[in-house]
């Protein structure tokens, strides 16, 4: 049966677009879910679609179609409210249909006084402008949602049915990653050299062969012994040897693991040196530390990784240690949520390549994610997101759309006190360092609109409570717009309640710590993008800049910074901070400030914004510096600008190729293309830039992956975004003096396409088989193709997969040609996947004029 369709522009003009009439929509993308939990329907429908390219100076065209659905005519009493990445709306006044931003990444859209009732089964078009231009499906709405005004009253929120059309026209702009670029790239990587068993992750120092000895062999079983001050890491050792490899580990057996402690330790180059020799039935392992045997123990299970039964380890001497002692990931649970039990997949993970450091971001704008006992609307309102006109019980949906704050998604929980205590334990057993991050003074929404709900709950029955940990300040008319668009997510620093709530929170983190057993050197207090203008239309902080001499906002921001430093101090905790924390003092505050320090996070090091002296500089200065390089290690950039590769572009773009690159010691070295993907000189990088003097590299601590969770939806997404991208960090890590390194010019360009070689050989034949097996997502890179001669040829640096292509428009599946040679092509279009263990890349797209 027919429908009665009409389309009513609303808003700017826009180009047409063509529906069928009578049948369903053109090509869904995805759709979000159109029923409550209880069966309850939205009385329309959505479908979004990005128009026109920029129509006025940094505005592109939006629209949605908007459609009623249900059997009576659409009035007037209704909003829709939907999340998005931040962007300003710009409307025609006339439009009927109004959209605007409620609160950063968060929006809605609602009928004006001229809007007409829309019958059954009609559609209007909206349309309005936006700043920045999407090229990401990952940027588009979602978490569409309905709430009726009838009667003037707030009625329950209902999903909305959202389509998202696809992106067109993308493979033809200058930024999008060309299939025939992605071949000759992969050229440079093609090798035949077969993988020896040492090729892990990380590559170890030193192997050489056990002469004389005879290979190990290991059937089914294995004897395992051990100094009783290993008892942890053998324990360990036994549970993945069993679980892992299918190996019953008994006191008696033909092979025997012994765990001990380094006869010569002085020969140990730090603490987490090991020695393993394997060789007539005897793999001994030994170390200065427990962490140096831990070390070793992960380096005799990544030699079992792609082999069956029975196992074979090669009679081989191996030395090794790593060459900086911190090597990190970030994880933001802030933003969206991740459980315990998943971090905990996560840290036993990231343990297995010898990081040693979690960084816990647990609070930010969009969530506080911690129990702090004494503090509960941290976690009953700032741990929660829904829908909400006054933020009292939860605060705005934001990033995942979700009106429900009970509902078990990203934007919703926290770690219990005692889920956070035996998360401390889990990763100490595995030798990994959790440093908590107190968001502040920015980035502390959540934080802020919490307080402010225990203000309005106590004010009128204990006021001295309602202030006592207030963050804001109810006169100030400051205004400023943060990095992600929010105008209110800065505490007060002149307000003693402030200090209250911070030393309340890092007391509680003190005690839980205590509590686990676990030492807590330092503490992160972020100190990070304080936007301009906050804070100078407070009469409090006025008031208190006057009384102390002060004339700018930076000062307010260096007292916060040092009166917390000071005050962790009495503890014996040093602080540490992103580099904001330790830019633009005086030399006199930086001497105090560096010798209070355990780290100076720094991230912003991108050439083309003339910020990459920055880590050196503060090195220099004397603080201890942790490389956060965001052109290197932000794995939630995404791996390249293919629209269907999920992840932000704001600092360009990084694979696992980015982080195997940079240098620790040369950082100007360390970006081998700009952020357009364009290969730089790397002959005149260091030109002119801040040389890294002798006591400053001594201040180079280690380095560390970022993974923000703007674009994080569920735990699939942290794997996705972290493996393979962290792999070269952890070799950098464990590695800062790559042969190709100590190279230049044509010789490096060649040493340096070897070596990236060998890394993908390993991802591709040892590491993704073993995700596989652990259940552990991962990303495939999507296949090189190119036309030469009426012939398609196609490439991948994965060993093992399978490219397979369509010559009809089609999206390419595992029942598609496999491509295996070069083969007659005269296609205008060829589409293209890799698909390998169960997993398929994003499609590459080739064109043929």
């Amino acid at each position: 049966m027919s429908e009665r369709v009409i389309y009513r522009k609303i808003g700017k003009p826009m180009r047409n677009i063509l529906y069928m009439i009578g049948g369903s929509l053109c090509l869904l993308l995805f759709m979000t879910g159109c029923k409550s939990a209880d069966g309850a329907k939205a009385p329309v429908s959505l479908t979004w679609e990005m128009g026109a390219a920029e129509v006025q100076p940094g505005y592109y065209e939006n629209s949605f179609i908007l459609k009623n659905i249900s059997d009576v005519p659409l009035g007037k009493d209704w909003i829709i409210y939907y999340s998005q990445l931040p962007r300003e709306i710009l409307q025609d006044e006339s439009a009927s249909v109004k959209v605007e931003v409620v609160n950063a990444n968060f929006f809605r859209m609602y009928p004006a006084e001229n809007f007409q009732p829309l019958a059954p089964g009609d559609s209007l078009i909206v349309t309005f402008c936006c700043t920045n231009g999407l090229k990401k499906l990952s940027y588009a709405p979602e978490g569409t949602y309905w709430v009726s005004q009838a009667g003037g009253k707030q009625g329950t929120p209902l999903p909305v049915e959202l389509t998202i059309q696809p992106l067109q026209g993308m493979e033809t702009e200058d930024w999008y990653p060309a299939p025939d670029k992605i071949y000759a790239s992969n050229l440079a990587l093609e090798t035949t050299a077969k993988l020896q068993q040492t090729d892990i992750f990380p590559s170890v120092k030193e192997a050489f062969p056990a002469i004389g000895k005879e290979n190990v062999i290991i059937e089914n079983k294995v004897r395992l012994t051990f100094h009783p001050d290993f008892a942890n890491e053998a324990g360990l050792l036994k549970e993945k040897l069993e679980t892992l490899y299918g190996l019953e580990v008994i006191s008696e057996a033909p092979v025997t693991v012994h765990l001990d402690y380094l006869p010569q330790q002085e020969t140990a180059a730090n603490d987490e040196y090991y020695r393993m020799d394997t060789g007539n039935s005897l793999i001994n392992i030994s170390a200065p530390t427990s962490h140096g045997i831990f070390n070793g123990t992960q380096t005799l299970l990544s030699l079992l990784k792609g082999q069956e039964k029975p196992f074979r380890l090669e009679a081989v001497s191996i030395r090794d240690y790593p060459d900086l002692p911190y090597r990190g990931q970030m994880l933001d649970i802030a933003r969206n949520f991740t459980t315990a039990d998943q971090l905990k997949k996560l840290i036993d993970a990231i343990s297995s390549y010898k990081l040693n450091v979690l960084h816990f971001h647990f609070s930010d704008d969009e969530g506080w994610r911690l129990q702090i006992p004494g503090l509960e609307e941290l976690t009953s309102v700032g741990a929660r997101r829904g829908h909400t006109t006054d933020e009292l019980e939860c605060l705005y949906p934001g990033y995942d759309g979700n009106y429900d704050p009970s509902a078990p998604t990203s934007g919703n929980g926290y770690y219990t006190r005692e889920e956070f205590i035996d998360l401390l334990r889990y990763a100490a057993q595995r030798h990994v360092r959790v440093i908590p991050e107190i968001e502040s003074p920015g980035h502390a929404r959540a934080a802020i609109v919490s307080m402010k709900a225990r203000y309005h709950k106590y004010i009128n029955t204990d006021p001295e409570k309602a202030v006592e940990y207030l963050l804001s300040d109810a006169q100030d008319t400051s205004r400023y717009v943060s990095a992600q668009s929010y105008t209110d997510n800065v505490m007060n620093v002149a307000l003693p309640s402030t200090y209250r709530f911070m030393e309340k929170v890092i007391r509680e983190l003190m005690a839980m710590y205590e509590e686990a057993e676990v030492p807590l050197t330092t503490i992160h207090l972020g100190g990070d993008e304080v936007p301009d203008g906050a804070w100078m239309g407070s009469p409090v902080c006025r008031a208190f800049m006057d009384e102390h001499g002060m004339t700018s906002a930076h000062e307010l921001s260096e007292y916060y910074i040092t009166k917390m430093a000071d005050y962790l101090q009495q503890y014996h905790v040093q602080f540490s901070g992103w580099q904001e924390a330790a830019l633009g003092h005086s030399e006199a505050t930086d001497r105090h400030l560096n010798r209070l320090a355990a780290g100076v996070y720094c991230w912003n090091t991108v050439p083309e914004w003339e910020a990459d002296e920055i880590p050196y500089q503060v090195a220099n200065k004397g603080y201890p510096v942790i490389l956060c390089n965001v052109n290197n290690f932000y794995l939630d950039l995404a791996y390249d600008a293919h629209p269907d590769e999920r992840g932000l572009s704001w600092a360009g773009y990084v694979d696992e190729s980015k982080g195997f690159s940079m240098l620790p010691y040369h950082i100007y070295r360390s970006s081998r293309t700009d952020m357009a993907g364009n290969p730089v000189d790397l002959g005149i990088a260091e030109r002119g830039k801040t040389v890294l003097t002798a006591s400053g590299k001594e201040r180079i601590q280690g380095v560390q992956a970022q993974l923000f969770a703007e674009t994080i939806r569920d735990f699939k997404w942290v794997e996705y975004y972290t493996f393979p991208k962290i792999l070269g960090l952890v070799e950098r890590g464990w590695n800062a003096f790559p042969a190709w390194s100590m190279l230049a010019g044509e010789k490096e360009q060649q040493a340096f396409n070897k070596a990236l070689a060998l890394f993908y050989s390993k991802a591709s034949e040892k590491e993704m088989p073993h995700w596989a097996s652990r259940n552990i997502n991962f990303r495939l890179p999507h296949p090189g193709l190119c036309l030469k001669e009426g012939k398609l040829y196609a490439n991948t640096p994965i060993r093992g997969g399978e490219i397979r292509y369509t010559t009809d428009g089609a999206e390419p599946t595992l029942d598609s040609a496999l491509w295996e040679a070069p083969i007659a092509c005269d296609a205008s279009v060829v589409k293209a996947k890799l698909f390998y263990l169960n997993k398929e890349s994003v499609t590459s797209t080739l064109k043929v004029n």
